[in-house]
């Protein structure tokens, strides 16, 4: 059996130092949504595309609230719209 030959190691190439990028603006702080005691409360489901759930989850880090609190104030904020 003839012998593997010998791998080369790898190698990576390291950029210059590249320039500090503009400063990120704070999130503003989350808007407070009065929760109801989880026993006043239901749990829902939905399925919805990865890259949905991903910009969603985005969305909710960038504006500094959780998943649930971000779907919370949408569906309240559909609600309190009239009906056609």
């Amino acid at each position: 059996m003839a012998a593997k030959p010998q791998r080369k190691p790898m190698t990576f190439k390291v950029a210059e130092a590249a320039p500090d990028p503009a400063p990120v603006p704070a999130p503003a702080p989350p808007t407070s949504i009065a929760r109801a005691p989880d026993a006043d409360r239901q749990q829902i489901g939905a399925r919805v595309t990865k890259a949905t759930y991903r910009q969603l989850k985005a969305r909710a880090a960038l504006s500094g609230e959780t998943v649930q609190a971000l779907v919370e104030r949408a569906i309240d904020e559909f609600l309190a719209k009239p009906t056609s």
